[in-house]
Protein backbone atom coordinates (compact mmCIF):
# COMPACT_ATOMS: atom_id res chain seq x y z
CA UNK A 1 0.00 0.00 0.00
CA UNK A 2 1.45 3.38 -1.01
CA UNK A 3 2.11 6.08 1.58
CA UNK A 4 -0.84 8.13 0.28
CA UNK A 5 -3.20 5.20 0.81
CA UNK A 6 -1.74 4.52 4.25
CA UNK A 7 -2.32 8.12 5.27
CA UNK A 8 -5.87 8.03 3.90
CA UNK A 9 -6.60 4.80 5.78
CA UNK A 10 -5.11 6.30 8.93
CA UNK A 11 -7.29 9.41 8.67
CA UNK A 12 -10.40 7.30 8.09
CA UNK A 13 -9.51 5.11 11.07
CA UNK A 14 -8.98 8.14 13.31
CA UNK A 15 -12.45 9.42 12.46
CA UNK A 16 -13.85 6.09 13.60
CA UNK A 17 -11.73 6.11 16.77
CA UNK A 18 -9.56 3.23 15.53
CA UNK A 19 -5.82 3.14 14.80
CA UNK A 20 -5.93 0.84 11.70
CA UNK A 21 -2.18 0.87 11.09
CA UNK A 22 -1.05 0.51 14.65
CA UNK A 23 0.24 4.06 14.43
CA UNK A 24 0.49 4.31 18.19
CA UNK A 25 2.89 1.36 18.25
CA UNK A 26 4.73 2.61 15.16
CA UNK A 27 5.02 6.06 16.74
CA UNK A 28 6.57 4.54 19.86
CA UNK A 29 8.99 2.48 17.74
CA UNK A 30 9.98 5.60 15.84
CA UNK A 31 10.55 7.54 19.04
CA UNK A 32 12.85 4.80 20.38
CA UNK A 33 14.58 4.50 17.01
CA UNK A 34 15.23 8.24 16.85
CA UNK A 35 16.64 8.20 20.39
CA UNK A 36 18.95 5.28 19.48
CA UNK A 37 20.01 7.02 16.27
CA UNK A 38 20.90 10.20 18.12
CA UNK A 39 22.80 8.28 20.77
CA UNK A 40 24.74 6.00 18.42
CA UNK A 41 25.06 8.07 15.24
CA UNK A 42 28.83 8.68 15.55
CA UNK A 43 29.70 5.06 16.50
CA UNK A 44 27.45 3.76 13.71
CA UNK A 45 29.26 5.92 11.15
CA UNK A 46 32.65 4.90 12.56
CA UNK A 47 31.68 1.24 12.33
CA UNK A 48 30.49 1.57 8.74
CA UNK A 49 33.59 3.58 7.82
CA UNK A 50 35.84 0.84 9.19
CA UNK A 51 34.12 -1.59 6.82
CA UNK A 52 33.82 0.67 3.78
CA UNK A 53 36.94 2.81 4.06
CA UNK A 54 35.06 5.98 3.16
CA UNK A 55 33.38 8.40 5.56
CA UNK A 56 30.86 9.72 3.02
CA UNK A 57 29.72 6.23 2.02
CA UNK A 58 29.52 5.26 5.69
CA UNK A 59 27.28 8.25 6.41
CA UNK A 60 25.04 7.28 3.48
CA UNK A 61 24.74 3.72 4.77
CA UNK A 62 23.81 4.89 8.27
CA UNK A 63 21.21 7.30 6.91
CA UNK A 64 19.77 4.62 4.63
CA UNK A 65 19.55 2.17 7.55
CA UNK A 66 17.77 4.75 9.69
CA UNK A 67 15.31 5.69 6.94
CA UNK A 68 14.60 2.06 6.15
CA UNK A 69 13.75 1.36 9.78
CA UNK A 70 11.82 4.63 10.08
CA UNK A 71 9.57 3.70 7.16
CA UNK A 72 9.16 0.00 7.88
CA UNK A 73 9.40 -0.03 11.65
CA UNK A 74 11.78 -2.22 13.57
CA UNK A 75 9.17 -4.85 14.36
CA UNK A 76 7.59 -5.90 17.64
CA UNK A 77 10.42 -8.30 18.59
CA UNK A 78 13.14 -5.64 18.71
CA UNK A 79 13.98 -4.71 22.25
CA UNK A 80 17.23 -2.82 21.70
CA UNK A 81 16.97 -0.37 18.80
CA UNK A 82 20.65 0.59 19.08
CA UNK A 83 21.88 -2.96 18.64
CA UNK A 84 19.37 -3.49 15.84
CA UNK A 85 20.61 -0.32 14.09
CA UNK A 86 24.19 -1.61 14.25
CA UNK A 87 23.11 -4.90 12.67
CA UNK A 88 21.16 -3.19 9.88
CA UNK A 89 24.07 -0.81 9.19
CA UNK A 90 26.49 -3.73 9.03
CA UNK A 91 24.26 -5.65 6.62
CA UNK A 92 23.74 -2.60 4.38
CA UNK A 93 27.49 -1.90 4.37
CA UNK A 94 28.19 -5.49 3.30
CA UNK A 95 25.58 -5.22 0.54
CA UNK A 96 27.11 -1.95 -0.70
CA UNK A 97 30.62 -3.43 -0.69
CA UNK A 98 29.43 -6.42 -2.68
CA UNK A 99 27.68 -4.20 -5.18
CA UNK A 100 30.71 -1.90 -5.52
CA UNK A 101 32.98 -4.90 -6.02
CA UNK A 102 30.69 -6.30 -8.68
CA UNK A 103 30.47 -2.93 -10.45
CA UNK A 104 34.26 -2.54 -10.42
CA UNK A 105 34.78 -6.02 -11.82
CA UNK A 106 32.17 -5.48 -14.51
CA UNK A 107 33.52 -2.08 -15.54
CA UNK A 108 37.09 -3.38 -15.59
CA UNK A 109 36.08 -6.34 -17.75
CA UNK A 110 34.05 -4.15 -20.07
CA UNK A 111 36.80 -1.57 -20.46
CA UNK A 112 39.37 -4.27 -21.18
CA UNK A 113 37.24 -5.78 -23.93
CA UNK A 114 36.07 -2.51 -25.49
CA UNK A 115 39.51 -0.95 -25.83
CA UNK A 116 40.76 -0.80 -29.36
CA UNK A 117 44.47 -1.39 -29.87
CA UNK A 118 44.68 2.09 -31.40
CA UNK A 119 42.14 4.32 -33.08
CA UNK A 120 42.60 4.91 -36.81
CA UNK A 121 43.62 8.52 -36.19
CA UNK A 122 46.37 7.49 -33.75
CA UNK A 123 49.99 8.41 -34.30
CA UNK A 124 52.44 5.71 -35.44
CA UNK A 125 53.77 5.56 -31.89
CA UNK A 126 50.30 4.97 -30.44
CA UNK A 127 49.59 2.32 -33.06
CA UNK A 128 52.76 0.48 -32.15
CA UNK A 129 51.82 0.54 -28.45
CA UNK A 130 48.33 -0.73 -29.31
CA UNK A 131 49.75 -3.45 -31.50
CA UNK A 132 52.08 -4.56 -28.71
CA UNK A 133 49.15 -4.67 -26.27
CA UNK A 134 47.14 -6.77 -28.71
CA UNK A 135 50.04 -9.18 -29.12
CA UNK A 136 50.35 -9.47 -25.34
CA UNK A 137 46.65 -10.30 -25.02
CA UNK A 138 46.85 -12.91 -27.78
CA UNK A 139 49.91 -14.46 -26.10
CA UNK A 140 48.14 -14.43 -22.73
CA UNK A 141 45.11 -16.18 -24.23
CA UNK A 142 47.36 -18.83 -25.78
CA UNK A 143 48.58 -19.70 -22.27
CA UNK A 144 45.05 -20.62 -21.18
CA UNK A 145 43.09 -23.85 -21.72
CA UNK A 146 41.00 -24.06 -24.89
CA UNK A 147 37.73 -24.03 -22.94
CA UNK A 148 38.58 -20.70 -21.28
CA UNK A 149 39.50 -19.25 -24.68
CA UNK A 150 36.19 -20.50 -26.09
CA UNK A 151 34.24 -18.89 -23.23
CA UNK A 152 35.89 -15.53 -23.97
CA UNK A 153 35.28 -15.76 -27.70
CA UNK A 154 31.64 -16.80 -27.31
CA UNK A 155 30.73 -14.22 -24.68
CA UNK A 156 32.76 -11.22 -25.79
CA UNK A 157 33.21 -11.59 -29.54
CA UNK A 158 30.10 -13.55 -30.52
CA UNK A 159 27.91 -11.65 -28.02
CA UNK A 160 26.34 -14.70 -26.39
CA UNK A 161 25.00 -14.51 -22.85
CA UNK A 162 26.72 -16.46 -20.11
CA UNK A 163 23.67 -18.69 -19.89
CA UNK A 164 23.92 -19.52 -23.63
CA UNK A 165 27.64 -20.22 -23.28
CA UNK A 166 26.94 -22.49 -20.31
CA UNK A 167 24.33 -24.47 -22.27
CA UNK A 168 26.66 -24.87 -25.23
CA UNK A 169 29.54 -26.09 -23.07
CA UNK A 170 27.35 -28.17 -20.74
CA UNK A 171 28.43 -26.33 -17.59
CA UNK A 172 26.76 -24.02 -15.08
CA UNK A 173 26.46 -20.26 -15.72
CA UNK A 174 28.40 -19.72 -12.49
CA UNK A 175 31.34 -21.69 -13.87
CA UNK A 176 31.19 -19.65 -17.08
CA UNK A 177 31.27 -16.47 -15.00
CA UNK A 178 34.32 -17.69 -13.07
CA UNK A 179 36.14 -18.79 -16.24
CA UNK A 180 35.45 -15.44 -17.90
CA UNK A 181 36.61 -13.56 -14.81
CA UNK A 182 39.80 -15.63 -14.56
CA UNK A 183 40.52 -15.26 -18.28
CA UNK A 184 40.18 -11.49 -18.17
CA UNK A 185 42.23 -11.27 -14.98
CA UNK A 186 44.99 -13.32 -16.62
CA UNK A 187 45.01 -11.06 -19.70
CA UNK A 188 44.97 -7.94 -17.54
CA UNK A 189 47.92 -9.15 -15.45
CA UNK A 190 49.93 -9.91 -18.61
CA UNK A 191 49.16 -6.42 -19.97
CA UNK A 192 50.19 -4.78 -16.72
CA UNK A 193 53.38 -6.83 -16.59
CA UNK A 194 54.14 -5.80 -20.17
CA UNK A 195 53.62 -2.13 -19.37
CA UNK A 196 56.06 -2.20 -16.46
CA UNK A 197 58.71 -4.12 -18.40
Amino acid sequence: MGSYRKELAYQRGCRLGVDPLGRGELGEQRRRLLAAYREYERPLIDSAQAMMGCRARAEDVVQDAFLKLWEQGAGPDVRDEGRFLFRVVRNLAIDRLRRLSLEKRHSACSSLMTQEPAPPSASPEQRMIGSDALQQVVAALAELPARMQRVLVMSRLEGKTQRDVAQRLGVSPTLVNFMLRDTLAHCRSRLEAGQTA
